[in-house]
């Protein structure tokens, strides 16, 4: 009978049938790690680690050899053998060169003639598999099983030395049988089992992934036996097992589709579909999750009186857009070999590819596999061989064979190594094959194929969420308003699909608008109230792959998720030194997106990655990780008004790019470092006003001091005086702007930024004086940039022209004209010089105001460029051409409200409270004109057009609240009365 050995329970050896005592760990230890090696040979390093589990004492090798020779005085010096590679087990083998558990061709032939078959093509079979080397996986044991040990009632251990051998033996059988006997077969393999796995040494940190898989064998095998015995007609008699499982699993699906078959096989339908309810209602209270396709299918065929055994289904919710990725994965399968969905987690890339699939591809789902070996048992038990196989790719090969088929491999990040050496080997062996694999990250296969998922787009996640919330809720409304507030939900939680889907859960419980301000204070209120997985949190599925990083990554990943909006390459030696391989890591991983679409790559983590990166910090590390990115967006301020100073079109979107880092880091520093932040804010003030962000602007009007004493007062003054400006509160912006100026050396570097905003602050109040006076204290400024001091000259010839005065005006620009040349800098002269001329001339001012345009719009000054634009409308009016002014004006208007210029604003309402008088509609006309003259923050009215303005005035027949979407509104309207071409809808309105 020779040696056995025994792995499923505790440790156990026998020889010729007696069993033999092991005194010690050390011998059971060294005995399991061989036997579970499969004949291959264990290294020393690896044996040292098994026994003394990473603290080997001294003399570590030596002690191996004294465990060594012990255990072979029970086993015999013949069956534990030195090899170079180390030690290795030798239990059943004739032929002690011919390897692990390999057959010669004669024992092949006897193996296929002691089944009893006749059938001589399967000899054949296995004759060809010996002489390959191979003996083909299962059929080799199947074979000795029938032979050696079907029908014993101890299940008979034959010729096998292992007792997994054994098991695997009688798998094999069973698959060939018909139910019954497959049930009988399977009852005899599981009653090999004596135990738990590896139960006295089943602690060891080195065995953990052998008792993992052993004890998931033996639930499927126990699963896969009743199942057989439902297809044996035998539901009744296994009923009671089946119930006592799936009370015992709660929340394993496999036990519940058993009791859900056994109770249909038995004439109890209802209590079947209650068993589908109950085990959905538990997923839904403990995960958030819904059952899976299968058990849906199972519950439509229960419904329609089919008690077949359920196939792959499709989802029973609906599926919303990927148009786009569905064609580009259908149009791949028919070209490549290896295409991968990539994208971050929740992304839907499993869902994607199930709706991409005709339903005859194998499908193998390794979301629970955990170590490498578990990649190849998974695609054998979906190919119908044994369910824990080691090694055998040639196994698997032969039995994909050359014909066309699709391998669909799902969820292998956590895998790669194991999937990219499998589907290489699949690849070069199997012509005919392609594989569609789902990842976190690309597997980095010749020749593969990587389709990038990204969210949803804003239509499809809308829609998704809104039918989400429908199933839950009956009276839930889906209209405008409520579309309105599901895309805001839906934009904080990145659009995407797992967190869109928890988040129209959450719907049921707080309401859009309260959903709406919980996930902006953050996404904890997605997360399971107890624990979850990475299919039904959104903390966990992102922990899942972060998980996977080097340590390195990790820590870089945590200290970029306090960068908002994003992050450049600028930014990472702040952060991190030598940062850029782990960048590449963190992007292959899909925690951080790349966007090649500008001159340079932008990175950025979604906010569900953010979310959890910065609970990782701590408070300390939240500190230092905050500080780097003050240093960063500091650092930046600086160089945007260092080169806003030569009007660098660099700046402009460089300040809109960073501009919610910027925001990020200005809030901290003031929490934090108020005197750093109010430098930044100064810098920023200055270069805000050549560009107005309205969100920044609001956040620079905060930093408003009581008084101005110290330095950091003045620069805080400056801050916010340049941001009451831009809100058009210019009694307020002259208060702090004088101050500023009253306590700022002469020699200050952020001088001439007070100077430049205090001269455009009294033009809108309608100081040509003090503009006057400014303007000089501007040319005289050496530390002044020459496009400020250019700016300061032309205002003053402004205030003249305005007042009724060109001439006078033109002397000015006469007197300094050293000072105008401003070519390539912006277009603020020859918008003044179009302004001069612009009574007596409107069609050169045009030319003037188009030149205007260009020069700002080649440097990027939007507050320029829509002066300029505000001007060219006036002159449209003033010459008639309505057609053209109602574009202008409607182009315009909202131009200068998406730049929060307060004041142009107002300007551009009194300008179209012109047009529509000239277009026969005087009472809307009117009612601008009071608007305008009601609102503290209009511009004063000056020169010719106080005179214009009183002839509009009139009974106002209605109160404006919102003068820009007036504006459009009577555009649209009046405008048509004169042209068919202006009655299309006004353009979206993006507010302030």
């Amino acid at each position: 009978m020779g040696i056995r050995v025994g792995v499923l329970g505790p440790v156990e050896l026998t020889r010729d049938g007696v069993p033999v005592a092991l005194t010690g760990v050390p011998q059971r230890v060294l005995l399991a790690r061989l036997a579970l090696a499969g004949g291959r040979p264990v290294s020393v390093a690896e044996l040292i680690d098994a026994l003394w589990e990473g603290e080997p004492p001294d003399n570590a090798v030596g002690n191996l050899h004294s465990y060594v020779s012990r255990l072979r005085r029970h086993t015999g010096g013949d069956v534990i053998r030195r090899d170079p590679g180390g030690y290795r087990l030798a239990l059943k083998s004739d032929d002690p060169a011919a390897g692990p558990r390999r057959h010669d061709a004669s024992r092949a032939d006897d193996h296929a003639a002691s089944a009893g078959r006749g059938d001589a093509s399967e000899a054949d079979d296995h004759a060809a598999a010996a002489r390959r080397g191979d003996a083909g996986w299962e059929d080799d044991h199947a074979a000795g099983a029938r032979r050696d040990g079907a029908g014993r009632g101890d299940a008979g251990w034959g010729g096998y030395g292992l007792d997994v051998d054994v098991v695997e033996g009688l798998v094999g059988v069973a698959r060939r049988q018909p139910a019954d006997l497959a049930a009988a077969t399977l009852a005899r393999a599981l009653a090999v089992w004596r135990g738990e796995p590896l139960a006295d040494i089943a602690d060891r940190l080195a065995f953990a992934p052998d008792v993992a898989r052993l004890t998931e064998w033996r639930r499927h095998l126990r699963e896969e036996c009743l199942d057989r015995r439902i297809d044996a007609g035998q539901a009744a008699e296994a009923l009671p097992e089946i119930e006592a499982l799936a009370l015992a699993e709660p929340l394993r699906e496999r036990p519940h589709l058993l009791l859900m078959r056994a109770l249909h096989a038995t004439g109890r339908a209802a209590e079947a579909l209650t068993v589908l309810r109950a085990y959905r209602e538990r997923l839904s209270e403990d995960h958030g999750l819904d059952p899976s396709p299968a058990m849906i299918d199972m519950q439509r065929r229960i419904l329609e009186e089919d008690p077949e055994r359920p196939r792959r289904a499709r989802s029973a919710n609906r599926f919303f857009g990927r148009t786009a990725e569905l064609a580009a994965i259908r149009a791949a399968l028919g070209t490549d070999r290896v295409i991968t969905l990539v994208g971050p987690g929740g992304v839907g890339k499993t869902r994607l590819m199930t709706e991409a699939l005709s339903g005859e591809e194998l499908v193998v789902e390794l979301a629970e596999r955990s170590v490498p070996a578990d990649v190849a048992a998974a695609v054998a038990g979906a190919l119908g061989m044994r369910s824990a196989p080691r090694g055998g790719v040639t196994a698997l090969a032969e039995r994909l064979g050359a014909s066309p088929s699709v391998l669909v491999l799902d969820n292998c990040e956590h895998l790669l190594d194991a999937v990219r050496a499998l589907v290489s080997e699949l690849i070069a062996r199997c012509p005919e094959v392609r594989v569609l694999a789902t990842s976190r990250q690309r597997l980095d296969v010749a020749g593969e194929r990587v389709v990038r998922i990204g969210p949803l787009p804003a239509s499809d996640r809308v829609a998704l969420f809104c039918d989400r919330a429908a199933l839950l809720r009956a009276d839930f409304r889906d209209d405008s308003r409520t579309r309105e507030l599901a895309a805001q939900i839906c934009e904080l939680v990145d659009g995407l699909p797992l967190a869109v889907e928890l988040a129209a859960r959450r719907e049921a419980v707080f309401g859009l608008a309260h959903l709406r301000d919980r996930l902006g204070a953050g996404l904890n209120v997605l997360d399971p109230a107890r624990g979850g997985d990475r299919a039904t949190g959104v903390s966990a599925t992102v922990e899942w792959s972060y998980r996977l990083l080097d340590p390195a990554a990790q820590r870089l990943l945590d200290h970029l998720a306090v960068c908002r909006g994003g992050f450049g390459l600028d930014a990472l030696p702040y952060f991190q030194d030598d940062a850029e391989p782990l960048l590449a890591e963190l992007v292959d991983a899909s925690l951080v997106t790349c966007d090649l679409s500008g001159e340079q790559p932008r990175y950025r983590l979604l906010e569900t990655v953010r979310h959890v990166g910065i609970g990782h910090l701590g408070p300390d590390g939240e500190r230092q990780a905050r500080a780097a990115h003050a240093r960063w967006m500091s650092d930046l301020a600086r160089e945007l008004v260092r080169r806003g100073r030569d009007r660098d079109p660099w700046t402009t979107p460089t300040l809109r790019r960073e501009v919610a880092n910027l925001q990020e880091a200005l809030q901290w520093m003031g929490d934090h470092d108020e005197e750093a932040g109010a430098r930044m804010a100064a810098l920023l003030a200055v270069i805000n006003s050549d560009a107005p962000d309205p969100g920044l602007t609001e956040q620079l009007a905060g930093w408003r001091p009581d008084r101005i004493e110290t330095e950091s007062d003045v620069l805080r003054g400056l801050a916010a005086g340049n941001a009451e400006w831009l809100r058009g509160n210019l009694a307020e912006a002259d208060r702090l702007l004088t101050a500023v100026l009253d306590r700022m050396p002469g020699d200050h570097p952020l001088r001439w930024g007070a100077l430049i905003v205090r001269i455009s602050n009294a033009m809108f109040a309608g100081r040509a004086a003090d503009v006057r006076a400014d303007a000089e204290r501007m040319a005289a400024d050496p530390g002044a940039p020459r496009w400020a001091r250019a700016t300061g000259i032309c205002c003053a010839a402004l205030m003249d022209v305005y007042g009724g005065d060109p001439d006078t005006g033109l002397a000015w620009l006469d007197r300094y004209a050293e000072h105008l040349n401003t070519d390539g800098l912006d277009g603020f002269v020859p918008f003044t010089r179009g302004e001069l001329i612009a009574a007596r001339d409107p069609a050169g001012a045009l030319a003037w105001y188009d030149l205007s345009i260009a020069a700002n719009d080649r440097v990027n000054q939007v507050y320029g460029g829509n002066v300029a634009r505000v001007a060219r409308a006036a002159v449209l009016i003033r010459l008639g051409r309505h057609d053209e002014a109602v574009t202008a004006c409607r182009e315009t208007i909202v131009a200068v409200r998406n730049a929060n210029m307060t004041a142009q604003v107002w300007t551009m309402a009194r300008l179209v409270a012109e047009l529509l008088a000239a277009l026969g509609d005087p009472e809307s006309a009117a009612a601008l004109v009071a608007a305008a003259a009601a609102d503290p923050f209009a511009p004063a009215v000056m020169g010719p057009d106080r005179e214009r303005l009183a002839r509009l005035r009139g009974p106002a027949p209605v109160t404006i609240h919102d003068p820009v979407r007036f504006c459009l509104e009577r555009l649209a309207t009046g405008a048509g009365k004169g042209s068919a071409r202006h009655q299309q809808a006004p353009p979206r309105i993006v507010r302030s």
